[in-house]
């Protein structure tokens, strides 16, 4: 995990704060400082965050207490700075020793991973053993979920992603992507053939992978190739 997150620190601009188990604001580096209005007297860290954001910080405090660190989690954040949206790839930490009940936020700048004004992710970070990649999403055959993680399998190899494949869906161009099943997001550029077997249908891909598509979504499915 630390060269994971040094790797991170080399690659992206990255944003500390410090903050204790009200959520109030202890102390901030220069890229906070930098990219967002901190109004005076303010210092709670949910009062400057709209409610979706505040819901995923609010999960990453409780996963960093129950287990030392929460998952990662990208938040949508309004730049006051520079009047635009920035998209942070968090995770939280709880501290120890001196500063006990006390927790740190890493948050890595990956705006520049986002296509212009629709959002759409363009390079999805993934793990690959010490390091982090980002992976064309283009090029990804399929994703499947995995907790709170999803794998990702591109180019013969299977890669884990820090993200939900909830989360994932949301960031995806619909006119290439598809949920075929509550665990399987298919890229349609790499569907060979479709089987079917009694009433269950199931995609063979171009690397031989065969995926289910699940009853409720097979009538949506097929009709995207005006198969019923």
């Amino acid at each position: 995990m630390i060269n994971i997150i040094s790797e991170l620190f080399r690659n992206f601009d990255a944003g500390l704060v410090i903050f204790d188990d009200k959520f109030n604001i202890l102390c901030v580096n220069n890229f906070i400082r930098e990219n967002f209005s901190l109004p005076p007297g303010k210092n709670s860290l949910l009062a400057l965050h709209d409610e979706q954001a505040r819901e995923k910080i609010l999960k990453m405090k409780e996963e960093a207490t129950s287990y030392g660190q929460s998952h990662s989690y990208i938040l949508k954040i309004f730049n006051g700075q520079h009047h635009g949206e920035i998209f942070l790839l968090g995770k939280v930490f709880l501290l120890e020793g001196d500063c006990e009940y006390k927790f740190l936020a890493l948050l890595f700048d990956i705006t520049f991973l986002t296509a212009d004004k629709q959002h759409r992710i363009l390079k999805i970070p993934v793990y690959d053993d010490e390091t982090i990649l980002f992976l064309e999403v283009k090029e990804i055959e399929f994703f499947k979920a995995a907790g709170n993680y999803t794998e990702l399998f591109c180019n013969e190899k299977t890669y884990l992603c820090p993200l939900s494949l909830a989360k994932i869906e949301k960031f995806l161009d619909k006119n290439q992507f598809f949920r075929i099943h509550r665990s399987y997001i298919v890229n349609l550029a790499f569907i060979k053939r479709l089987l079917k077997e009694g009433s269950r249908y199931f995609l063979l891909l171009k690397s031989r992978q065969i995926l289910p598509v699940s009853k409720r979504k097979s009538k949506e499915f097929l009709n995207i190739f005006g198969l019923k």
